[in-house]
């Protein structure tokens, strides 16, 4: 007798578990239902509220310790996923963006597409070619820190105005120490092309007399090339700085594919030059268009160095644009500062 009402109570309880899970398939069936005519996402909020109602549920039923834990996983997986689908989390580094900041760059959306990659182009033309005419005037090993330090300093300037990115106290610090070091770096400098000049022997009085005037129009040479040499870097990473939070914007607000963004930039920043160059640049001395032929045409190496460049242009390119939408335009601005620390070895160990 005992064994058939424990067999008849397993019966029991397997029927009953049978119909609380045929009645929850068809409640999940009907809210399905009722979801997809409606294409409706629950919100998380709602999500929340169902996983608390439905785990208080289950603590009132007699479903073992184990089996719950497990329940309990799974629903909030669950959870999890639709949260993650349905908040739409924008690309790169979203750490100090703020509600104005969606407002702030509300007018990205309004630009049509193809014509996005056009702005940070003209800003990477315009500031390629004052980074090329500075290295006329002052060394590479000194341009390079002044635009590293001044590019650094800038985009943390932009980062807040433009984007409103929220900025710590402590990178705030960091920008001053940095802007201090620039000012140094340049004052410094100065200071050695005029050591250079005064320390230029004389030979006799008529000879001093001689190269007094000539010393002085040195002087004044030399200073006039550092001056302008440092207006063109401050010109240059003023737009180099644009570019960075353009291609920054356009990839992580309005979603712009990166590979697409260096690829179009790259066919903008052609056609603009190449019209550039064909029709104003004999007529203002930027450039002697039929010596350059012709010096391409008789220097194999120059030739060689015409395929290289761009190759190499290339692969920065994309270690840079990748670097954007990952992270952001300051961040990408601080790891650029490792590039000083190359160009001063190179030139250390060539001269």
């Amino acid at each position: 007798e005992t064994s058939i009402e424990l067999s008849s109570n397993c019966s029991n309880d397997v029927e009953l578990a049978q119909q609380r899970e045929t009645k929850e398939q068809s409640s999940c069936e009907e809210a399905s239902g009722d979801a997809a005519q409606e294409n409706f996402l629950p919100t998380n909020k709602q999500l929340d509220t169902t996983a608390t109602d439905q785990l208080s549920s289950l603590q009132d039923s007699s479903i073992p310790t184990s089996i719950l834990s497990e329940m309990y996983k799974s629903i909030h997986t669950s959870i999890s996923l639709l949260k993650n689908n349905n908040d739409e989390m924008p690309n790169g580094s979203n750490h100090g963006l703020t509600p104005q900041s969606a407002e702030r760059i509300r007018w990205a959306h309004d630009i049509p597409y193809y014509v996005r990659p056009a702005i940070p182009a003209l800003f990477n033309l315009l500031n390629s070619a004052l980074r090329w005419a500075s290295l006329l005037y002052i060394d590479a090993s000194v341009a390079e820190m002044l635009i590293s330090g001044l590019e650094l300093t800038l985009s943390v300037v932009a980062a807040r105005v433009i984007r409103k990115r929220m900025v710590s106290r402590s990178r705030w610090v960091g920008v001053v120490i940095v802007a201090v070091g620039v000012v140094v770096i340049e004052r410094a400098n100065n200071w050695k092309h005029q050591r250079q000049v005064e320390e230029q022997p004389d030979d006799g009085v008529e000879a001093s007399s001689i190269n007094e005037d000539d010393n002085s129009n040195v002087t004044r040479s030399s200073a006039q090339n550092v001056t302008i040499g440092v207006i063109l870097i401050i010109l240059q990473s003023i737009l180099s700085v644009l570019q960075d939070i353009g291609e920054e914007i356009f990839m992580q607000a309005t979603t712009f594919p990166a590979m697409m963004m260096l690829g179009m930039e790259g066919l903008y920043g052609f056609v603009i030059g190449l019209i550039i160059y064909a029709t104003i640049g004999n007529k203002f001395g930027i450039e002697d268009i039929d010596d350059t032929i012709s010096m391409l045409m008789n220097n194999a190496t120059l030739r060689w160095w015409l395929l290289g460049l761009p190759f190499l242009f290339l692969l920065t390119g994309i270690f840079n644009i990748k670097a954007t939408e990952v992270t952001s335009a300051m961040t990408r601005n601080v790891w650029k500062n490792l590039r000083t620390v190359l160009v001063w070895s190179i030139a250390l160990c060539i001269f």
